[in-house]
Order: C-alpha cells, then sequence, then structure tokens
C-alpha cells in the first residue's frame, strides 16, 4: 500500500514538473527580450498604469488621462517616501477605496524603516508570483536536467534579515496560487524569532518527503541542518535530502553580504538570489556564478533612478542609466506606489544589454 502511494505521489510530482516546465519555457523567452526591447517594454509599464489607475483619487487629481509622455508623468507627479504615505493607508484601514489603486490593498505591511505601504491583489499576482516564477524559468533554463517540481519546496524563512520580510512572507502564503500550495512544505509558518520552533516544525513536516529546493535564508538553512544532526560532513545534506538542488534566497540584503552567505552553504547546493522586499521583486540572479542581478523590466514596475550623490530632482528613466554609478531606486508599480523613492540598498549597474545590477 505504502508502494502504491508512493507511486501516485510521484506520478503527481512528473505530472505537475512537465506542465510547469512547458510554461517557465515560454516565459524565458519573454526576459530574453530584455535585451533588446528594454526602452519599449517600461514605457508599456508606465503607460498600463496610468491607464489603469485613472478613475482612482491620484489619478484624477493627477489627471492621468492625459499623461501622454515621461516628460509628463514626470513633470506633473511628485517624488513620495513612504511617511508621506500615511495619511493615505489610514483612509484605506477605515475601509475607503480607490484611493492610490483600484480597489483596496490585500495588505498593508512595514518596509525599509519600518515605515508602511500597500500591497495590492495585483501586485501579489504581477509582481510578486510572477517574479517567482521567474526565479523558476531561469534557473532550468541554465539546469535543463533539473527535476525542480519533482519534490517538495521548504520555505526555511529569512532569520535574522529584515523581519519585515516575514510579514511578506506570510501575505504571500496566505494567498499563493492552489499549484503552488501543493508543492510548499511546512503547510503553515512557524513564529520566527524562534529558530529552534522554526526549524522544528520544518522538519516535523518533511521527515520522510521528498525535498527539491529550499527558499529562505542561508543562516535558516544551516539552522534547520544543526538541529537535524549537525552539517560538519559535506555528504549530511545529501543524506538528509538527495533531491535537493537549491536554495532560493529572496532578499533585500546587500550583493558583499549574499557573497558571504553563498560561502556558508554546502558545496553540492546550488544558490539563486532575489532582490525581493515589500515594496517589489526586482532582480534575479540569472547567472548562479554571477552575482549580480539582471533587473525583471515587465513585472507591472516602472523604473527611475537618481545619482546617490544628487537630488530626487535629477531623476532619470532607466534607459539614461550609466554603468559604475551609484544610484536610490524610485519606483511605480500596481500597488499604487506612485514616483516611490524606495529606502533600501543603492544600485550600480555593472551591463545595460540586458540591465543587470549589484546592490551597494
Amino acid at each position: 500500500m505504502t508502494e502504491s502511494i508512493e507511486t501516485l505521489i510521484n506520478m503527481a510530482f512528473d505530472l505537475i514538473s512537465n506542465f510547469v516546465s512547458l510554461f517557465l519555457k515560454d516565459r524565458f523567452e519573454e526576459i530574453e527580450d530584455f535585451r533588446s526591447e528594454a526602452s519599449d517594454i517600461q514605457s508599456e509599464q508606465l503607460f498600463n498604469l496610468l491607464r489603469e489607475a485613472e478613475d482612482t483619487e491620484w489619478g484624477k487629481k493627477y489627471d492621468f488621462k492625459t499623461i501622454f509622455s515621461y516628460q509628463d508623468f514626470r513633470e506633473r507627479l511628485p517624488i513620495q517616501r513612504s511617511k508621506d504615505l500615511r495619511p493615505y493607508l489610514e483612509r484605506m484601514k477605515s475601509g475607503e477605496a480607490n484611493i492610490l489603486w483600484p480597489g483596496l490593498p490585500k495588505g498593508i505591511i512595514p518596509t525599509f524603516s519600518y515605515e508602511l505601504i500597500p500591497i495590492s491583489e495585483q501586485a501579489l499576482d504581477e509582481i510578486f508570483f510572477q517574479g517567482i516564477n521567474d526565479c523558476y524559468a531561469l534557473y532550468l533554463h541554465q539546469n535543463p536536467e533539473s527535476r525542480l517540481f519533482s519534490g517538495y519546496m521548504v520555505s526555511l524563512g529569512n532569520g535574522i534579515e529584515d523581519p519585515f520580510m516575514y510579514d511578506l512572507f506570510r501575505l504571500l502564503q496566505d494567498n499563493e496560487p492552489f499549484i503552488s500550495s501543493l508543492l510548499n512544505m511546512p503547510r503553515r509558518m512557524a513564529d520566527e524569532k524562534s529558530q529552534n520552533k522554526c526549524s522544528d516544525l520544518i522538519l516535523k513536516e518533511i521527515k520522510g518527503q521528498k525535498v527539491s529546493c529550499f527558499k529562505g535564508s542561508p543562516e535558516c538553512l544551516n539552522a534547520l541542518l544543526e538541529r537535524a544532526g549537525g552539517h560538519d560532513e559535506n555528504t549530511n545534506l545529501r543524506e538528509l535530502w538527495p533531491d535537493a538542488e537549491i536554495l532560493f534566497h529572496r532578499t533585500p540584503a546587500t550583493t558583499s553580504k549574499l557573497t558571504e552567505a553563498k560561502k556558508t552553504l554546502p558545496p553540492v547546493l546550488a544558490y539563486q538570489a532575489t532582490y525581493c522586499s515589500p515594496e517589489g521583486l526586482f532582480g534575479i540572479q540569472d547567472n548562479l556564478n554571477d552575482p549580480s542581478y539582471l533587473l525583471m523590466l515587465d513585472l507591472s514596475t516602472f523604473y527611475e533612478f537618481y545619482p546617490v550623490d544628487g537630488t530626487e530632482n535629477q531623476c532619470i528613466p532607466l534607459e539614461d542609466i550609466e554603468l559604475g554609478t551609484d544610484y536610490q531606486m524610485v519606483i511605480t508599480n500596481c500597488s499604487g506606489l506612485w514616483r516611490y523613492c524606495s529606502e533600501g540598498p543603492k544600485f550600480k549597474f555593472v551591463s545595460k544589454k540586458p540591465y543587470r545590477f549589484i546592490l551597494i
């Protein structure tokens, strides 16, 4: 009976794997356009966002219907910081809709500086879940023999990293697509303030299960391995979870911190970092041997930047950035963040075709 159940589970994994792999292959071809069509893609993002929000309070206040160029957009809308959103968020909390973005936000959670920002249902789908799928698409392209969807994906948490990431992951887990929920473990999140409690919950659920990958920080993976019996030997991970291929790390940490963190991982495990925060999902490590991120251009986000040693009035669109300059990011996205100045790490671009960056 046990063998029959295991056979059925493996058949289900294979069916999901084949279906998802086909879908992600098509998505990779779209990502390839980032190299040659970046300006057009970004322009499309901006005007899609403006059209969708025309009938909101902000859309009427700044007359989105008559914005026909980037210059119009730049001159008409002010730069926003998280503190500027406070009065709007209070109204959203009281049930007022269609203020910054159509409808009500799906969540209002902390971000950098522990100020609050809204996250819409559309952002969950078009920024975060699409970005997560893009992580898989880029990994599978580089590793065509992968069996990534032939086992469970174990969420570890982000440990001592910024605690606001826990709020984001909780929101994502509570709203994840059904097919993703079938593959994810544990089924619920432990109190991340207690790493031992978190590790114990995970170990209880994944004992004897086929694990294909982990999601979380290197610190949390190492804590799990220690809880499972130590990880001094390189073979320990393989003995515990022989099918585990990779650790997906979604984090706002700087590139230098991630380079050091990667050194602590078992050498048999691949590692892919993604620049992700409550503000959005912005970059994915598309080459596992290169620490830079590929800037994600079509996740319902429009980018502007200004030099760190300059002022907000010096904002420029992506096409005007210079390599080697330190920039602060300004975003417009489908959560209703309009020309919102990120308080996260600074950008330094290392490539334009396609746009790749490191965080400093």
